[in-house]
């Protein structure tokens, strides 16, 4: 007869916390682990204190309307800033983020000794998705949540009593959600009260056709695996190198926490997005034994993990963590290729009979054309044409763009180095005289149209924004920021502190019988 197991938390991770009681409340709950490589498995493998530590770009924040920015045309258009909510964000791994779940398996008897022999023992965990339905008045959550986020707002940005509200969230369900364990206010609770929210736990399962779908749990029967529910692996850790012999009797198990999927459920929508709240959970799993295929297998599962949120692909805080760099085609060695013969390489388009576009390519925007073609047309064309016609639309629509739109704020989204600093020089020192746009020589507005990274740029911003050209700090903000020494070293990313094993003879005390092995 085997005895019954318990998943903990890591030893580890409590003894970073020397005030934390590991058999307390809370020393029950797998560990999220973050990494920035993709040899991530390996340096949990070596050391799975060896991780990088959460800060506060790693939590879910809630983009807020704020007074304007002082930059030119968002006199009228509102700017915004974002208010942490305290709940975990998980990247994806185009940010250069990745994570793992550990987890510590220990003998459930007093004192918690470890388990030994563990052949013929699975662990897995699963994937749940938290979501909040309100029953009642949706005005009320909506409030609710404007003011859970107000509150966050005043304690992160603004301490002073009478700052104005901000407006409504759109995240309704997820802000009250994350603040499920938080102390109401009687007016809170009583929105609350109004808004009759139903929490909901999901599972995603598949069907017989394959096809996967989010199915809801039953809150009373406790933690079980629904029918096709999808388990993912966990592996066993060996000790770290230059462990103890006793530290290698602990039993830490890990797996690899999706953050992105490429299935769909039938409904449409995605396994993961970035509109819902999740959480993992871990399970021990030990199967019926031979001739004992008639019982049930028998499970042993972990607390939830602290729930979390996904960030989606375009996430500021995350794609700030990888960079792209493309060289543009070099004219003079396309110029060389063409005078070469023609090779294989390129990018074949394939146009089908009656499929083929034809319109006269001579007198700009086309008034008409045709679809036709009799038989089927193949172009190869270098792949280096593709990439100079999609930076030519993209250097002409740019301006267009924040001129429609007096979306001035976008030329701060970017940052170029001039092939020489002359141009910049002239443009910095000449506003740093107090003097405006409008006073700039044909000479200086080329210049700055050179610096802003298009030709008749200046003119643009003033046509739009008149301020730019008549006020003196308005142009000054933005050249600013184009300064080499104005853009700000990318953070490097913090370690999780290291920490000795109390098996190896450190002194934080231990409790009695807590180092036995079963």
């Amino acid at each position: 007869m085997t005895h019954a197991y318990v998943l903990r938390t890591p030893w580890y991770v409590l003894a970073r916390d020397p005030d934390r009681d590991p058999f307390g409340p809370g020393a029950d709950t797998p560990s999220l682990q973050k990494y920035g490589t993709v040899d991530y498995v390996d340096r949990l493998l070596a050391d799975p204190r060896d991780s990088l530590a959460f800060n506060d770009t790693d939590e879910w924040a809630y983009p807020l309307a704020t007074a304007p920015l002082p930059i030119p045309r968002l006199s009228k258009t509102p700017s915004y800033r974002m208010v942490r909510s305290g709940m975990r964000k998980l990247f994806q791994p185009s940010h250069e983020r990745f994570y793992a779940v550990v987890v510590e398996l220990f003998c459930d008897e007093p004192g918690l000794p470890r388990p030994g022999d563990v052949s013929g023992l699975e662990l897995g965990f699963v994937v749940r998705r938290e979501r909040v339905t309100a029953e009642g008045d949706k005005g009320a959550l909506r409030r609710l949540a404007a003011d859970l986020v107000g509150h966050l707002d005043r304690v992160q940005h603004r301490p002073e009593k009478d700052a104005p509200e901000p407006p409504d969230t759109s995240d309704l369900g997820q802000v009250v959600w994350a603040a499920r364990d938080r102390k109401l206010t009687p007016a809170q609770s009583a929105l609350l009260l109004a808004a009759k929210p139903v929490w909901v736990t999901e599972a995603w399962t598949v069907g017989a056709d394959g096809r996967g779908q989010w199915s809801p749990t039953d809150p009373d029967a406790g933690p079980q695996l629904l029918p096709g529910e999808v388990e993912l692996p966990m592996w066993r850790l060996p000790p770290a190198a230059g462990a103890c012999e006793a530290a290698g009797t602990r039993a830490l198990w890990f797996g690899a926490v999706p953050t992105m999927s490429s299935d769909i459920a039938a409904t449409g929508q995605p396994k993961f997005d970035d509109q819902y709240v999740y959480h993992l959970r871990c399970f021990a799993r030990r199967r019926a034994a031979p001739r004992h295929e008639h019982c049930p297998d028998r499970y042993w599962w972990s607390a939830p993990t602290a729930p979390y949120r996904l960030a989606s692909f375009f996430d500021p805080a995350g794609t700030r963590n990888h960079r792209v760099s493309i060289t543009t085609p070099d004219f003079r060695a396309l110029a060389a290729r063409a005078a070469e013969p023609t090779g294989p390489g390129g990018v074949e388009l394939v146009q089908p009979p009656g499929s083929q576009l034809r319109f006269d390519k001579g007198k700009g925007i086309p008034g008409s054309g045709t679809v036709g073609g009799d038989v089927t047309e193949r172009c190869t064309y270098a792949l280096e044409l593709f990439t100079i016609v999609a930076m030519f639309l993209f250097t002409l629509f740019l301006p267009i763009v924040t001129l429609v739109f007096q979306l001035w704020w976008m030329l701060l989204l970017r940052f170029c180095l001039p092939p020489t600093g002359t141009a910049l020089a002239l443009v910095t020192d000449y506003l740093a005289e107090d003097r405006t746009v409008n006073e700039m020589d044909p000479d200086q507005r080329a210049a700055l149209d050179e610096v802003l990274g298009a030709e008749n740029a200046s003119a643009l911003l003033v046509s739009g924004n008149p301020g730019f050209g008549a006020e003196k700090d308005e142009a000054r903000r933005i050249v600013d920021t184009l300064h080499p020494e104005a853009v700000p070293p990318a953070p490097a990313s913090e370690t999780e502190p290291s920490v000795e094993d109390p098996l190896c003879g450190t002194t934080r005390p231990t409790r009695p019988r807590a180092g036995r092995t079963a």
